[in-house]
């Protein structure tokens, strides 16, 4: 973004949630953040008070785009076997969300980044186990799919970053989901 530009808190943001993507949150900071924007570091704290809210905004740029403008699409999808397939297909074809949220819970020592972790997961586990649930599966045996649903996805990032993930993403996708009882759609 050239430097005479005016910058907004989310443009911040997203460059913020960039850096966390590739560094984890030791790499958000502000001189970092400002070069990757071409911004001068004076232009940072007319926006912000100090680095934990520009990563308490990168944090909440996250959970929005990645869950609150997705789980509303979804409810959307009536019939809990499609909300589930394009969940997850869309889910697994997304690798640098799925990166990022593997990084996220892997280092989710950090006390800004552990609460958001947290309830973004919580947020995604409690929609997958209620699609389940909805497939007429018993309280506990969903929530043993959502979770097993959720940790491939965490797994398959995981795998991706040392070169070993599926090659057919779509067949294993839909190989994951015939294991759950979800068979491809028509």
């Amino acid at each position: 973004m050239p430097r005479t530009a005016r910058l907004t808190r989310d443009d911040w943001a997203a460059a913020a949630l960039a850096a966390l993507a590739e560094g984890g949150p030791e790499a958000v900071a502000v001189e970092p953040v400002a070069a990757r924007l071409g911004a001068s570091k004076s232009s940072f704290y007319w926006l912000f008070a100090n680095r934990r809210a520009l990563l308490e905004a990168a944090l909440e740029r996250w959970e929005r785009v990645q869950t609150d403008e997705v789980l509303p699409r979804l409810a959307e999808i009536a019939d809990p076997a499609e909300r589930l397939r394009r969940l997850v297909h869309h889910a697994f074809a997304a690798a640098e969300g799925s990166d990022l949220t593997l990084r996220l819970l892997t280092e989710s020592a950090d006390p800004v980044v552990r609460p958001v972790a947290e309830r973004v997961t919580r947020r995604r586990l409690a929609v997958i186990e209620a699609a389940f649930s909805e497939l007429g599966h018993p309280p506990r045996l969903a929530r043993h799919y959502a979770t097993a649903s959720y940790s491939a996805y965490l797994g398959t990032a995981a795998l991706r970053q040392v070169g070993a993930a599926p090659g057919d993403p779509a067949a294993y996708v839909d190989a994951l989901l015939a294991a759950f009882g979800i068979p491809q759609a028509d």
